[in-house]
């Protein structure tokens, strides 16, 4: 009596499709469900749980939403929980986007794909020109999967936002998809949530390579923590990246050098190499669009703050640079400040676009040379407005007397200890 009900429930709302009697804008069905029935949860939007029993009835109701009948023209969101997929199924799908291009989103949460459906699916994205969103969630789609998406996506012209989450794309599956980011110039928003970091690299530097407008969110799930790896927001310009090794850091610099979308950039916490300093040089001297860098707290010794302050020397469009936290002496100090100073009344100085600049830190052992350097970059440098120079055991309080002092000289620059 119970099946019985149940069947009715589901008739019910294959009748209710076919005699035009709804007016929905999202649906959502369940798979795998106990008990099968449907309910609204609102006026526009539907549930339909089905079991495991009554399967039959999920390609039924797909074939019809398939003809758009006038008063499905409203329907925009699919929601798909716990499906798994057949051919047939996908196939049913593919018709009903074929003939109703008024479905902008598709949400696949728990789902399953073999190789055949996911072939199937990147043909209905090849040909569809109206979904906007497409959203996996733990749905294991793989490398396979990745490939197949790019493939589609490199031809679609309409999908706006593309989100994978928990899915383990793995770096073949990101290099397949940073080759679609280099074709397709309409995506605006790409977030992935993958078991490995490496996954970044590729996604983030095609983007800054090609000069994408798209956003990107970039999280890992490493060690049982999810933590997040990259972001580029491009409303604002700013490029964050939180966790990278030293050869997707180097890829990314990079990238970087022709880059006109990111004013912005940040590495905070990231362990850095002057391997990486000597590619980011070739940024300072080639960007023509970053005006503020950060680096604090990223490990850099003397040979890396060389690298960067050779870069200082040709660049004419850096505004604020942060250096903070990091681990150089007083050889750091004196090639970092040499840019921004003059040794000579005759010479000029190299560096006259940078206003602020901050370093210093516990690790940070400046010295008398260190100390020096800074005292004629106060009496001699012309543009600067802001100096920070964070906790430094080495300077005496005399020191920082000394530097008062010298900005008496100087009164357009701002000096803070921090």
């Amino acid at each position: 009596m119970a099946s019985n009900q149940r069947f009715r429930d589901l008739q019910c709302v294959l009748r209710a499709f076919e005699t035009e009697s709804l007016s929905l804008h999202s649906i959502s069905f369940y798979l795998s469900q106990p008990v099968s029935g449907c309910y609204q949860e609102t006026e526009n939007s539907m549930n339909i749980n089905i079991s495991t029993d009554d399967l039959e009835y999920f390609s039924l109701i797909l074939i019809m939403l398939g003809p758009a009948k006038s008063t499905l023209l409203s329907l925009r969101n699919l929601e798909f929980h716990c499906v798994e997929w057949e051919l047939q199924q996908v196939q049913n799908l593919g018709e009903l986007l074929d003939s109703n291009l008024n479905i902008k989103q598709l949400v696949f949460r728990r789902n399953r794909f073999g190789e055949d459906c996911l072939s199937e699916f990147s043909d209905i994205l090849k040909r569809n020109g109206a979904i906007k969103e497409v959203m996996f969630s733990e749905s294991h789609i793989g490398t396979v999967g990745a490939t197949l998406l790019a493939f589609a996506i490199m031809v679609n012209d309409s999908l706006e936002e593309l989100q994978i989450w928990e899915d383990s794309i793995g770096s073949k599956g990101a290099e397949e998809l940073s080759k679609m980011i280099e074709a397709n110039s309409m995506l605006k928003l790409l977030t992935i949530f993958d078991s490995s970091s490496i996954t970044a690299t590729p996604l983030i530097s095609a983007v800054l390579a090609r000069n994408r407008a798209m956003e990107v969110h970039v999280w890992s799930g490493e060690s049982d923590k999810s933590s997040k790896v990259v972001e580029f927001v491009p409303q604002n310009s700013t490029l964050r990246i939180y966790k990278i090794d030293v050869s997707g850091a180097c890829r990314v610099a990079c990238a970087l050098g022709m880059n006109s979308t990111v004013t912005s950039f940040d590495m905070t916490g990231v362990r850095l190499k002057s391997r990486w300093a000597k590619e980011f040089r070739w940024v300072l001297e080639q960007n023509q669009t970053l005006k503020e860098v950060t680096l604090s707290k990223t490990c850099l010794k003397n040979k890396g703050i060389v690298y960067i302050a050779a870069g200082l020397f040709k660049n004419r469009h850096l505004e604020r640079l942060h250096l903070d936290g990091n681990w150089f002496s007083g050889v750091g100090v004196e090639h970092l400040l040499c840019p921004l100073s003059r040794f000579s009344a005759l010479q000029c100085q190299a560096n006259i676009t940078l206003r602020s600049v901050t370093f210093g830190g516990s690790r940070t052992k400046m010295g008398r040379s260190g100390f020096a350097a800074i005292l004629q970059m106060l009496t001699t440098n012309e543009t600067l407005t802001r100096l920070a120079i964070a906790d430094d055991q080495s300077m005496r309080p005399d020191d920082f007397f000394r530097i008062f002092k010298s900005l008496e000289k100087n009164a357009s620059l701002r000096y803070r200890s921090c």
